[in-house]
């Protein structure tokens, strides 16, 4: 714990050591032990100061009054130990599917006249009162807590019923999911990978308010559980003989609830492979196991001072992009060459918004002007974003407009069709040039070989924009006020002077796998791993 500063208030210092508390509560085993045990130590102290009084004040207390004591405590310690609801399941055989957010009994008031009726019970016994004035609250402890104290019972019994359906399941392997409103692409994107290894899985999620989102917006063929507020708790009853190892998807702090529990093997997966600060997060150290595209990641945390011994990393590519089909020929052979503009999402600070969708309606005109058709597709958390949602219709009437024009040839394609009818991979393979960001979309894309520029939203110089963004180095690069733009775009479209940096690029990012050879690596390594397990 940091050292506290002298300039803290005691109420400061208060709040401070409650939050180490909560937080050290929420994601180790150890503490929580620790926790416990202390708790039932200063319970027994109370009882014995108590009844140490007692024996001062009157006289030593008999047997009855002993118990009253010892089962005052009790009663106040276990209704402390306000249980989270249970978990629910979906898509589990052996159990019924739960309600997505489910409903959850509040226990409050119980809890509270718990604490008040406990303490009442060892204070009114401690100044010598009759054994008929300590049965009143000791009573209302004893009805108070057996609420909390039956309601917990119930609650371990559900959840042990999702273990044993969990057991006959024998899954290998957990997606453990903590993120947020990501959750449908990045689930989508790993479950087939994992799944090919041979072996059931397991969905994990924590967030409820997020529950009925995920249900609606996958199309998961793995069983989905959702975790109670007190996950720790949950997985130490979920985690069966044959699940040894976690994957993680999302940066969420909130992994550290599912790391907790170390029998098992972490593994970082991400979401995808890109230059972005997110990608290099000191924490990642944590993991017992990295599964990387290409060498470029392994670099990126060298170079950003995050030290993580090379042996827990292991080169896979990126299983995903064997749907992403190779050129065919030059994109000078193309009559009217299609592009498709995919920018990334804003992320949730400044430093990390690479997003170029605010520029655009300035992005598609630039590519009308050169002779191109769009396919127009937002990363999907844009529209959910009011400010950003009014360019991505911005963006899209610039489309119509030329559509509409009769004197112009353009055939341009956005809304539902490349957002919610054909996949990422499927609009790539339509596309004979890529414009985006700093985004995992260029990582993936250099699968196919063909040109891709990248915009400098920032504002950054070009030769700096390179150096901090590797990927950069194969990419036609964009100013943030299209300045030069008619030139980088007849060399994209035209002679292609980056076809080389691309090539080089493509083993540093994607580890040299070509066609089918990532997936086919993927599926091999971590079904030697997951066939090591006894059902």
């Amino acid at each position: 714990m940091p050292a506290l500063s002298s300039n803290e208030s005691l109420r400061e210092r208060y709040e401070r050591r409650k939050l180490f508390f909560i937080h050290d509560h929420r994601i180790s085993v150890r503490f929580r032990r620790w926790a416990a045990a202390a708790v039932w130590l200063n319970a027994a102290a109370l009882v014995a100061l108590a009844l140490a009084v007692r024996t001062l004040v009157d006289s030593a207390p008999g047997v009855g009054l002993w118990a009253m004591a010892v089962l005052a405590a009790a009663a106040t310690v276990v209704a402390l130990r306000r249980p989270a609801p249970a978990p629910h399941t979906h898509g589990l055989p052996g159990v019924p599917d739960g309600p997505c957010p489910g409903e959850h009994p509040d226990l409050g008031p119980w809890v509270i006249g718990s604490r008040i009726a406990g303490p009442l019970t060892l204070a009114v016994l401690a100044a010598g009162l009759p054994a008929w004035a300590v049965l009143i609250p000791f009573v209302a402890v004893l009805v108070l807590a057996s609420r909390v104290a039956i309601y917990a019972v119930g609650v371990r019994r559900r959840t042990r019923r999702i273990a044993r359906a969990l057991a006959d399941h024998a899954p290998r392997f957990a997606i453990a999911y903590a993120g947020y409103g990501g959750g449908p692409t990045h689930l989508t994107m790993w479950e087939e990978p994992l799944l090919s290894a041979g072996y059931p899985g397991v969905i994990f999620n924590f967030r409820e308010q997020y529950c009925q989102y995920l249900r609606e917006n996958t199309d998961l063929t793995s069983p989905f559980i959702q975790l109670s507020t007190d996950a720790v708790r949950d997985l130490q009853i979920l985690v069966v003989p044959t699940l040894k190892w976690f994957f993680y998807l999302h940066n969420a702090r909130s992994n550290y609830r599912y790391m907790a529990i170390r029998r098992v093997t972490h593994v970082w997966l991400g979401h995808g492979d890109s230059d972005k600060p997110a990608s290099v997060f000191a924490r990642h150290a944590d993991y017992d196991l990295l599964v990387v595209s290409g060498t470029a990641a392994i670099e990126r945390y060298e170079t950003s001072g995050v030290h993580i011994p090379r042996e827990k990393f292991v080169v896979l590519g990126r299983p995903q992009v064997h749907g992403i089909e190779a050129a065919t020929r030059p994109i000078a052979e193309v009559e009217r060459p299609v592009v498709l503009y995919a920018p990334t999402w804003q992320g949730k600070r400044m430093r990390v918004n690479f997003s170029s969708l605010r520029q655009g309606p300035e992005i598609v005109r630039a590519l009308i002007d050169a002779g191109a058709d769009v396919i127009f597709r937002p990363h999907p958390l844009s529209k959910r974003h009011p400010r950003l949602a009014q360019f991505v219709v911005y963006t899209e009437r610039v489309l119509a407009a030329d559509n509409d024009d009769p004197s112009t040839p353009g055939q341009h394609v956005w809304g539902t069709l490349p957002n919610e009818t054909w996949t990422l991979n499927e609009c790539m393979n339509r596309a004979d040039a890529l414009i985006s960001d700093v985004s995992s979309v260029v990582s993936d894309w250099l699968q196919s070989g063909k040109p891709y520029a990248m915009v400098s939203s920032k504002g950054i110089p070009v030769e700096e924009f390179r150096e901090r963004f590797p990927v950069a180095r194969g990419a036609y690069i964009l100013m943030r006020g299209l300045d030069g733009a008619h030139e980088v775009l007849t060399d994209m479209l035209g002679e292609d002077s980056m076809q080389e940096q691309r090539r080089a690029l493509q083993v540093r990012v994607l580890g040299g796998y070509t066609g089918r050879q990532s997936a086919e690596a993927f599926a091999a390594y971590f079904h030697d791993r997951f066939a090591g397990v006894s059902a």
